[in-house]
């Protein structure tokens, strides 16, 4: 059976500006740079998952955006505590980031927002 994922990767219109919000904003650490191919994040210091942010392949459709509505990704969904959930909602909207905190059906605490790209994110409450 597998561990866990290693890796997810996103494509990036602007390495830059992904880097501040997912470093910036989400609290990632870079796990290693290489400089306008890719960069590698890992959730904080100790986590063993990574995303890695990549710029568009050629060919990509100019002003090309994530949307859900395609085969493929929905969303990406993080598990955390519910003070950390609380605390990047925070977060997020003292960058102007919209997020939407709220009970999930189900009961967790949750906080649903999009990433520079229009990548929809979660960061869930793990009970």
């Amino acid at each position: 059976m597998p561990a866990g994922f290693h890796h997810v990767t996103l494509r990036v219109t602007d390495l830059g500006r992904a880097r501040a919000f997912y470093e910036g904003i989400l609290g990632f650490t870079v796990d290693q740079d290489f400089p306008g191919e890719k960069l590698r994040l890992r959730f904080g210091d100790g986590a063993a998952a990574r995303l890695v942010l990549h710029p568009l392949l050629p060919g990509t459709p100019a002003g090309d955006r994530f949307t859900e509505a395609r085969v493929g990704l929905d969303h990406i969904a993080v598990a955390a505590s519910r003070a950390e959930v609380a605390q990047l909602a925070d977060a997020l909207r003292a960058a102007g980031v919209p997020a939407d905190l709220h009970r999930d059906p189900i009961g967790p605490l949750l906080v649903s927002f999009r990433d520079p790209d229009n990548i929809q994110w979660e960061f869930f409450e793990d009970t």
